[in-house]
């Protein structure tokens, strides 16, 4: 399967500690100043902050080494689209 695949080809060991780097740093960023990633308070929506969690989610399962043994699972903790939303939540963060 080309998930599979693609899971394979970033399963290496300096991606998964960027990755897992970028899930705790937004995290910590989510945390620190929530008022930035809060629906109410800031340019986002609420959609954009729950694939915000998502990702930062999915980034730890990932950098921890997790694999997720059913195909559903897989796709749902794809660090590919999480690479993608980290990035641009530490964009917003620091802009």
């Amino acid at each position: 399967m080309l998930a599979d695949k693609c899971y394979q080809l970033m399963d290496k060991g300096l991606l998964r500690a960027f990755i897992l780097i970028m899930a705790l740093a937004l995290a910590s960023c989510m945390f620190w100043e929530p008022s930035r990633f809060a629906a109410n308070t800031s340019s986002l929506q609420m959609w954009q902050g729950l694939l915000l969690i998502w990702a930062v989610c999915s980034g730890v399962t990932f950098g921890v080494g997790f694999h997720p043994k059913r195909i559903i699972w897989r796709l749902f903790f794809h660090p590919l689209p999480a690479l993608f939303i980290l990035l641009s939540g530490l964009y917003h963060f620091f802009k």
